[in-house]
């Protein structure tokens, strides 16, 4: 395929009225770059996208977004469609994160119609006000609420904005007697943990420049006192105290107000961390002797506290983790105390009680929860119905318990539970959904792997449909840092199963439904194991006779763009689209964007001959090949994404579309006004949502959304 070398607004006047009269994408510019690797020569033909600034770069995405909202504008049924899937999450209000301090729930939600969450807080007397919506706050740009977190007493609350889509948020504090504002506002920051008297908090500093490498480089965990008495205190340095710490990696400290002790916790993309303890007065006041608990080899992936206990979750000689408890004051691993668990699930996390401890577990694609006592056997709490328990939230104070749960069909819903009998009372923050979701239904199935090993997998759809060979389906697979794909609502997802869509979800390895074992199967030098699990479970769905290989539509989304690319560029022959949502599609020049600390997960970061052919052989973009016939492809990327920076969405495309020979699009969704989906409005996540699904439908086969003919 030729390319055109235009520059500037040359370019850009160029190809916008190409881009919308024709079926054609616009070309990008080729200006090889070739790297040395210990001894490899690699070529980038697209390397010049990497920087943000060369003249060609936004009049070349534009033209791109133009071309690809032409495409989608021509699909008959896509504003049937969009209008569907805006109904359906107009109408539902949803709620995401709660909190319990001070006699007080504290809890985010989106109303319905409205675009983004706001905080809430249900007050001791039961009534609920809103503490705080973003789009109260002056100025012209648009902040969106990133997290949050209530001090203990309830009395006030950390709130982190940013710049929609950016994530770079600023820690700002509100007083939740005067609903106001504090004088406070930590930019380039992520709060951590109240301290038990709740006039300090602990937060994490970012010092370098954002959007570049050096953004996470030495990053500082700081306190700052309300009282605002002195500057913000440095609490831990590397190096310091026995703290060993690369500038690389994340440095955190945080406090507990059930504890006087308070941790150093060092992480980086790794699930498990190193930890340190130290008094916690001391600490407040930067003479914090901290002492090691744990290191990286004891594979500790969560802490919790109370009082002197201290319970650790290790995975070392244990894939579904173990849980161990040692004092507080005084913590040897050596002589830990182990409480195993019935049946050996997979411990995702723990939360420490007055009087117990709660462990949430996994089962494949099965929750539970259960309660721990310090003396006595374990006992399994039940769950009001089947689906994934998304996260559980203690009050230090009294003991009061949170646990939310969602589903397939469920939306997420926050019931406080009385740890001891086991009862679980909707708090009802919001409202049931405004439809009816009975008529849909979940089954699960197995796939056989090429290696023997049993790869489950679940269909959502409509309860009336058969699915057949004609079947549009969009498989997902994501398989990266030991995150388990586990049941999950959406709305907008009903208007695709409404139109006979059939969406399968597969557990491939490189998650972490099996624990660790899982997790390191589809890790690093084992990666491809990953998209050869989704390859083998697409390919047993067409052996069931659900959808085909004209029907079928690949989706991976962040780390799952590895996944993606990998399976296409080895199997182009088995599915009719691809869709890389925000993907990481170009992991050896992770040098060149600010999320590169969890590189790890890819086998670097490149420091000798063995990484780089580690990180060499999952890279998708080094692995298209030129002559093959891809299938028609969706790049979706957002211009502020500070996860998967955009120049991985963009070289993709560039090379995928110069190098297939199917005559098969490949469109370039760009939101110039997004970033990784967090923080992006309801309308932002209706619009690409349609699209994902509108494409879906479109390579299925579905007769309502293909094109009119040239």
């Amino acid at each position: 395929m030729s390319c055109i070398r235009l520059s500037g607004a040359a370019l850009f006047a160029a190809l916008m009225p190409f881009a919308v009269a024709s079926a054609q994408a616009p070309v990008a510019k080729v200006v090889p770059v070739v790297d040395d690797y210990y001894g490899t020569a690699v070529t980038d033909p697209y390397r010049w996208m990497e920087s943000g600034e060369d003249p060609d770069w936004l009049p070349w995405l534009k033209a791109q977004g133009a071309h690809a909202q032409a495409v989608f504008a021509g699909l008959p049924q896509r504003a049937a469609l969009l209008a569907d899937v805006a109904a359906r999450s107009g109408e539902l209000t949803s709620v995401g994160s709660a909190e319990l301090a001070g006699g007080r729930v504290f809890h985010e939600i989106r109303a319905a119609g409205e675009q983004d969450t706001k905080l809430m807080v249900r007050d001791v007397d039961g009534r609920s006000r809103v503490l705080f919506d973003p789009r109260t706050m002056p100025g012209e740009e648009e902040q969106v609420l990133d997290r949050w977190m209530a001090a203990p007493d309830g009395r006030h609350v950390l709130l982190q904005t940013s710049l929609r889509g950016t994530e770079h948020s600023t820690i700002r504090v509100m007083d939740v007697d005067a609903g106001r504002l504090l004088d406070v506002a930590v930019p380039h920051a992520q709060g951590l943990s109240w301290t038990g008297d709740s006039r300090s908090f602990s937060y994490l500093k970012f010092v370098g420049a954002p959007g570049t490498p050096a953004y996470f480089v030495g990053n500082e965990p700081r306190l700052h006192r309300l009282d605002g008495n002195g500057p913000d205190l440095v609490l831990a340095r590397r190096g310091e105290a026995g703290i060993v710490a690369t500038p690389e990696q994340f440095l955190l400290v945080v406090f507990d107000p059930s504890s006087d002790t308070a941790l150093a916790i060092v992480r980086d993309g790794r699930s498990e961390a190193a930890v340190y303890r130290a008094d916690a007065g001391r600490a407040l006041t930067a003479t914090g002797a901290w002492t090691p608990v744990a290191g990286f080899d004891d594979v500790v992936v969560d802490v919790a506290l109370h009082g002197d206990r201290m319970y650790l979750l290790s995975r070392r000689d244990a894939s579904g983790g173990r849980v161990l408890t040692t004092s507080a004051a005084s913590p040897d691993l050596a002589t830990a105390r182990e409480r195993p668990l019935p049946g050996a699930p997979v411990i995702e996390s723990m939360l420490a009680t007055p009087g117990d401890l709660l462990v949430r577990t996994l089962e494949g694609a099965a929750s539970g929860v259960w309660r721990v006592p310090d003396t006595g056997a374990p006992v399994q709490l039940a769950l009001p119905f089947d689906g994934q328990v998304a996260w559980l939230q203690g009050d230090a104070r009294d003991g009061g318990v949170l646990l939310a749960m969602t589903g397939w069909f469920t939306p997420l819903t926050v019931y406080a539970l009385d740890a001891g009998s086991g009862r679980l009372d909707d708090l009802a923050l919001v409202p049931p959904p405004p439809f009816d979701t009975g008529v849909y239904t979940a089954r699960r199935g197995t796939a056989t792997a090429r290696d023997g090993v049993d790869v489950p997998y679940t269909l959502v759809m409509k309860g009336d449909t058969q699915p057949d060979r004609t079947t549009p389906v969009l498989l997902e697979a994501y398989g990266a840092y030991g995150y388990p794909a586990s049941p999950r609502f959406s709305a907008r997802m009903l208007a695709f199963l409404d139109r006979g869509g059939v969406y399968a979800v597969a557990n491939v390895r490189g998650g972490g439904e099996f624990g660790r074992d899982w997790h390191y199967a589809g890790k690093a030098g084992t990666k491809a194991t990953t998209w050869r699990d989704a390859i083998d479970v697409a390919e047993a769905l067409v052996a069931a006779g659900i959808g085909s290989a004209d029907t079928m539509t690949l989706l991976g989304t962040s780390a799952g763009g590895v996944m993606l690319g990998g399976a296409i560029n080895e199997r182009p022959d088995l599915f009719s689209g691809a869709i890389a949502n925000v993907g990481f599609m170009n992991p050896i020049r992770y040098v060149s964007e600010q999320n590169y600390a969890d590189i790890e997960e890819w086998g670097g970061p490149i420091s000798d001959a063995q990484s780089f052919r580690t990180m060499y052989a999952l890279d998708p973009y080094q692995h298209i090949r030129e002559g093959v016939d891809y299938p028609a492809t969706l790049v979706v990327s957002g211009l502020n994404d500070p996860r998967a920076a955009t120049f991985h969405s963009a070289k993709y495309a560039a090379r995928l579309a110069a190098a297939t020979t199917s005559a098969e699009p490949v469109l370039l969704r760009i939101d110039f006004d997004a970033g990784h989906g967090m923080g992006s409005s309801r309308s932002q996540l209706d619009e690409v949502w349609t699209d994902i699904y509108a494409f879906a439908l479109w390579q299925g086969g579905h007769p309502e959304f293909q094109p009119p003919a040239q």
